[in-house]
């Protein structure tokens, strides 16, 4: 069941588009991560979905309801802000029941929602605590009571976890994702974090300037992106630009770069209007390592290079490999190990047709 839609949303600020004809659903129980850079208009899409800011152009409906018109008190949605605004001089008892005594809730029946989220939130023993008493993860903890205690239709978290230190935000990302799915809560989370978005979740849209540039399942944005703003913005990628040669079988082509290298790819999906208007991505966990003169079988690229930059990073191992013609790429291992590689070592490089992603070129 659809919960929240909007419909060919537009919203201006004088002269400037801030989001433009952004058409989305969200089920029952889903959680969709907007993801972006700053000034893609993520947030503003999430303001005007909690009433904060009307769209000009376009509708909203929350539980098939027309929010237009609607303030922000009027809509059954909870709103967890990138500071957590929890107000200072209140407990945790007090901020966890702001929200319901505001919207009506049944006095004698407080408490035990106030204890009911407290413990779904593992703050149980806290609750005569002030803010300043908290930890940063303490006080998002509080701030998620707070938006989930009233029983909202959907849930709004705008950067959640960008006040908290890296090792933290990893911990409450699975956290944080436990606790929604826990009371099924419908949920948007605006990120500019492409990790945050992939663990949080079940559907990602990757916005710019306003639009939405692709929607689909996290794997399926990460493996099948379908321009190269998606590509980058979603992960690390090596890139070559070139031509479309002949086919070589099945749905496999020649790639011819500009600076030489000669690769088997995918077909591209749709007509090949222009065969010169194409690049190629690689993510570095595609591409593997082998002898400079190895003998793999079956249809696979290889390239030659030399080492020019090794970082052990723990679990990963990150090379910037050279090769001829001066272009450097990025390789990354699992650390299982094995030998490192060392600086100035000539390297021989392979990855197969389907490592690589074909999209058209930028323009």
């Amino acid at each position: 069941m659809t919960v929240l839609e909007l419909s060919h949303v537009t919203k201006r600020f004088g002269d400037f588009t801030a989001v433009r004809d952004v058409s989305l659903t969200v089920d029952k129980g889903q959680i969709l991560a907007l993801l972006g850079p700053s000034g893609c208009g993520k947030t503003t899409t999430l303001r005007m979905v909690s009433g904060f800011e009307e769209p000009n152009e376009g509708s909203i409906f929350i539980a098939g309801e027309d929010m237009k018109g609607k303030r922000p008190y009027e809509r059954n949605v909870g709103l967890l802000f990138q500071d957590y605004a929890l107000f200072p001089h209140m407990t945790v008892i007090q901020n966890v029941g702001y929200g319901l005594k505001n919207r009506g809730y049944e006095k004698s029946r407080i408490p035990a929602r106030i204890g009911e989220m407290l413990e779904l939130v593992k703050l149980t023993g806290f609750e005569h605590r002030r803010p300043a008493q908290l930890s940063g993860g303490q006080q998002q903890r509080v701030a998620l009571a707070r938006a989930l205690a009233v029983s909202p239709e959907v849930v709004l978290l705008d950067e959640p976890l960008s006040a908290l230190d890296a090792k933290l935000r990893q911990e409450l990302r699975i956290e944080l994702k436990e606790i929604l799915s826990a009371v099924g809560a419908t949920t948007i989370v605006v990120t500019h974090d492409q990790e945050e978005a992939m663990s949080l979740g079940d559907q990602v849209i990757v916005m710019s300037e306003g639009r939405i540039m692709q929607q689909g399942r996290p794997t399926e944005i990460y493996a099948d992106p379908k321009t190269r703003f998606v590509a980058e913005f979603i992960g690390r990628s090596n890139w070559f630009s070139g031509r479309l040669g002949a086919e070589v079988a099945g749905s496999v082509r020649e790639f011819v770069t500009g600076d030489g290298h000669r690769f088997l790819v995918p077909l591209p999906d749709g007509p090949i209007d222009d065969p010169d208007a194409y690049e190629i991505c690689i993510r570095p966990e595609r591409i593997g390592i082998e002898a400079v003169d190895g003998a793999a079988t079956g249809p696979v690229n290889r390239l030659q290079g030399t080492v020019r930059d090794m970082a052990h990073l723990g679990a990963v191992i990150h090379m910037v490999i050279e090769l001829a013609g001066g272009r450097h790429i990025t390789v990354t291992q699992q650390y299982l190990g094995q030998p490192l590689e060392q600086a100035g070592r000539p390297i021989g490089l392979i990855f197969r047709p389907e490592d690589c992603i074909i999209v058209p070129a930028a323009s």
